[in-house]
């Protein structure tokens, strides 16, 4: 109960905005600070609670990221992109360990998500897992051949780590499962013309 009362009394100072002089300090510190006044605002959305745990990492508060990585997991056991942010939240941290473990709980959650298992594939890819990036996209892409989207990405994140003999199978894929499709066509060209670097 005590708890509870200083939270709502630390309420309003929370909502208060921040001045130029906070945002100036250390980046770690502003971070922590910034995750603690959102989650004390909005504290029940499962996304939001993974990406406070990301901040707090970052500011080097894993007990308080992994508390939000609780919540997260509590409040939607069954959506593999929670899981996925938990895992991204390690990779930036350089915890590959943990990473792999929220990777392999995201599988089990939602065995079928696709589209979670291809962003999380360009994750690891992003943050130099490329073997396990590369397992995790053939998932992905078995449990539908047909899309050309999940093919272009994962191909994109393959030319930005320079792996180009990656990109041109997931190229390949993607020409093969809708070769009359002219917006894959333009996403492989983009690809190739940005080296790989995100669409705008």
């Amino acid at each position: 109960m005590r708890p509870l009362a200083l939270c709502l009394l630390a309420l309003p100072l929370f909502s208060q905005a921040m001045d130029e002089a906070a945002f100036r300090g250390d980046a770690r510190r502003v971070a922590g600070a910034c995750a603690d006044r959102a989650r004390l605002l909005r504290p029940k959305d499962a996304k939001m609670l993974a990406e406070y745990g990301r901040a707090f990492l970052a500011a080097g508060e894993r007990a308080k990221a992994e508390e939000c990585f609780q919540a997260a997991r509590i409040d939607k056991p069954k959506d593999a992109d929670v899981h996925r942010l938990i895992a991204v939240a390690w990779l930036r941290a350089g915890q590959r360990g943990e990473a792999l473990k929220a990777i392999a709980d995201m599988q089990v959650a939602d065995a079928k998500d696709k589209n979670a298992f291809t962003r999380a594939a360009v994750n690891l890819q992003d943050f130099g897992q490329a073997k396990d990036a590369d397992a995790l996209m053939e998932r992905a892409w078995i449990l539908d051949p047909s899309d050309w989207q999940n093919c272009v990405a994962f191909g994109r994140s393959c030319l930005r780590k320079a792996r180009r003999e990656a990109a041109a199978k997931w190229f390949a894929r993607a020409s093969q499962a809708k070769p009359q499709e002219e917006r894959m066509w333009n996403a492989i060209a983009l690809a190739y013309a940005d080296h790989g670097a995100e669409p705008v």
